[in-house]
């Protein structure tokens, strides 16, 4: 069996990414050849890149048939396809094998791909329609120029109406992203839902001391509401004074949060680390007593939540998008209202009562195990190949 990872690029550069380099280190230890392929359209032209650099081609698209990803084919081949929005890419792809597409995000039915209107940072709940054109200018929910609001807009209608009847199995990563595509037009019997998965990491030292300090990583954007979150932990401070905010991630809000931690007078209480490999993302969800997972758009899943719980940590959230797959009130963590009140209560209530913390902690850690850990994940995903390719 081979497996091309078809995304637009091959750096990792957010969850989508992490995603692929994961499972093909999966599965090319359970004997499947996988390989990380990157195509990027400029007009007419494709480039193609390998992930191990054998192949680097560039050429027409209509040439893709002639190109290294033609020729490595046989008949035990097929296409995993990620993030890309390409209609004349995806064109060729199906010309050339059976084609599964993964749902990481809603950009198959979303021409914002992200469900979300950044104006009144309210969820979207329509499906795409022609409101779509209205609400870029009016919600800012796309892109705004004209050109590249109707490619979007474009993609979306192909992947609906096209596309969709032409993949061999859509995978979700949420029963939130299954029915978002369902409610947009795409067939629900096309649609497999599988959860994202995390590594197995030793059992946590559940005696161990826990300094009071909440973590938060991820991309710095009013989407991932960590605005809300720095409201929050200046009233987490007045009843916790030794509660810590650890922050890690870069993004291209990261200088409203420093101007908004200095206005509210957080002090050394917080701290940006800036951008963290995988080591630093570990390291600070070793440490941590709880992790803050504040996102305010419909996250498609949420992967840094399924980390957080492997390492034993409760997680406080807003219960938006796909989280509910895997955070579990009062379970596995705590659902808070989209309020820097009803957020700080919570933070504050696991602050200050460790019996909480450890049982919502094991129970997270259990669930991660059972749940969320990669053997299951990638035993399914090998038998939904070979059952696409009659193996």
């Amino acid at each position: 069996m081979k497996v091309f990872h078809i995304n637009d690029k091959l750096d990792v550069a957010g969850g989508v990414e992490v995603c692929i380099r994961d499972t093909i280190t999966g599965l090319t230890v359970r004997g499947v050849e996988a390989q990380w392929i990157a195509l990027r359209r400029r007009g007419e032209i494709v480039d193609m890149t390998s992930g191990d650099a054998t192949w680097i081609w560039s050429g027409a698209i209509s040439d893709m048939g002639r190109s290294p990803l033609a020729a490595a084919i046989d008949k035990e081949t097929l296409f995993h396809v990620h993030s890309l929005s390409e209609p004349a890419l995806m064109d060729r792809l199906f010309d050339l094998g059976p084609v599964l597409r993964h749902m990481h995000e809603p950009r198959v039915f979303c021409p914002g791909q992200g469900k979300f209107w950044a104006k009144t940072e309210t969820i979207c709940t329509l499906p795409y329609g022609l409101h779509c054109f209205a609400h870029a200018y009016t919600q800012r929910c796309c892109n705004r120029h004209p050109k590249r609001l109707w490619h979007q807009y474009s993609n979306t209608r192909y992947e609906v109406q096209t596309a969709s009847g032409r993949y061999a199995k859509m995978i979700a990563n949420s029963t939130y992203t299954k029915e978002e595509a369902v409610r947009a037009g795409i067939p629900e019997d096309r649609i497999v839902v599988l959860n994202n998965f995390t590594h197995m990491t030793p059992e946590p030292d559940w005696d161990a001391p826990q300094p009071p300090v909440i973590a938060f990583a991820g991309r710095l954007s009013r989407t991932k509401g960590l605005h809300i979150l720095l409201d929050a932990f200046a009233q987490v401070l007045r009843k916790v004074p030794e509660a810590r905010l650890e922050i890690l991630g870069r993004g291209h809000d990261e200088k409203v949060f420093f101007r908004q931690a200095d206005a509210l007078s957080l002090g050394e209480a917080v701290q940006f680390h800036g951008w963290g490999d995988k080591a630093a993302v570990d390291a600070l969800l070793s440490r941590a007593a709880m992790v803050a997972f504040p996102s305010i758009y419909p996250e498609a899943f949420g992967i840094t939540g399924i980390e957080a719980m492997m390492r034993g940590k409760p997680v406080v959230a807003f219960d938006v998008g796909g989280v509910s797959d895997w955070l579990r009130h009062e379970e596995t963590g705590l659902f808070a209202a989209k309020d820097a009140g009803l957020l700080a209560a919570a933070l504050v209530r696991l602050l200050s009562d460790r019996d909480l913390r450890q049982k919502l902690g094991r129970q997270a850690r259990a669930r991660a195990v059972t749940a969320f850990a990669a053997e299951p994940h990638l035993s399914a995903l090998v038998g939904l190949y070979r059952s696409v390719l009659g193996t």
